[in-house]
Parts: C-alpha cells; structure tokens; sequence
C-alpha cells in the first residue's frame, strides 16, 4: 500500500511538470544598465562612503523622462528600488567602487536618465537600447558618449 502511495505521488508530480519553454513566467534578460566610477579632479574615489564628500547611497535618487515627465525612480519590489547600486571593490573585485544605473525608460533611442547625487548636483545620462528595448547600445554621460558596443573598459566620470 505504501509503494502505491509514492507511485501515486510521483506520478502526479511528473504529470505536473511542464516543459514548454514559452509560457508567461518565462525569464526575460535585459542589459539597459550602464556602470561608471566617479572621482574628483583629486583622483579621490566619490562613490566610496568613507571619503570626504563621497555621494552617499542613501542621498543620491533616479528619474527618467518620461513624456515630457520627470518620474523618479523607485519600486519597491525590485532587488534594487532606486534603479541604482553602487557596487564595492568587495563585491566586485575591482580597485574602485562603481554605480550601476539601471535604464527603465520605455523609449529606446535618446531616453533621458537623471542623477541627482545631493540637493546641488544632478547630472544626465542619455541612452539608445535595441530596437526590442533590451540591451543599451550606447550611452552619454552630461553630453559626452561614455559607452558603445567598442567600450571595454568601466568609464571614469571626473567631477570638479
């Protein structure tokens, strides 16, 4: 009786899985971010909390022009709510803490992306993504190109 009961179990249990590929929870990748360093004309590491006059995580916000709207950026449900991290030498392995800003403009050629560091300084990043709106092909950084399809290197943002 026992070994009927398992069989039933794993019966039921393989009828229920299901292999079509092409279902509604099926993962979509995106690649709309774009990752930079920031430093001071100094050299001095602005994305590192322990520096004088680092942006802190905690101050710096997202928006995104969105028909003629500026939206700040936040979800509460996302892995990252502000469509922002900033990304330690820890956990990156690189010498220098980065920001990964993550794209949510539904336009896919010249969205426009706001940071605003602090209470005085917000800049501007400009983006093209495919025509599918998943992967970022180029990016511009207050008006100067910092990433396209030939950048190998993480760009360097220097502040005054």
């Amino acid at each position: 009786m026992k070994n009927l009961i398992y069989l039933t179990l794993i019966t039921l249990f393989m009828l229920s899985c299901n292999s079509d590929t092409n279902n509604n929870n099926s993962f979509e990748y995106l690649n709309r971010n774009i990752e930079f360093t920031i430093s001071s004309t100094n050299g001095v590491d602005l994305l590192n909390p322990n520096n004088t006059n680092a942006y802190l995580e905690g101050n710096i916000k997202i928006f995104n022009l969105i028909n003629e709207n500026i939206v700040e950026a936040y979800n509460q449900n996302a892995d990252n709510p502000r469509d922002f991290r900033i990304v330690s030498p820890e956990n990156s392995g690189d010498e220098r803490y980065y920001i990964r800003v993550f794209i949510n403009n539904p336009k896919t050629e010249n969205a426009i992306t706001y940071i605003k560091w602090n209470e005085t300084e917000t800049d501007t990043i400009k983006s093209n993504s495919t025509v599918d709106g998943k992967i970022l092909t180029q990016a511009w950084y207050n008006n100067e190109l910092i990433f396209d399809e030939n950048t190998n290197n993480l760009p360097e943002i220097i502040k005054n």
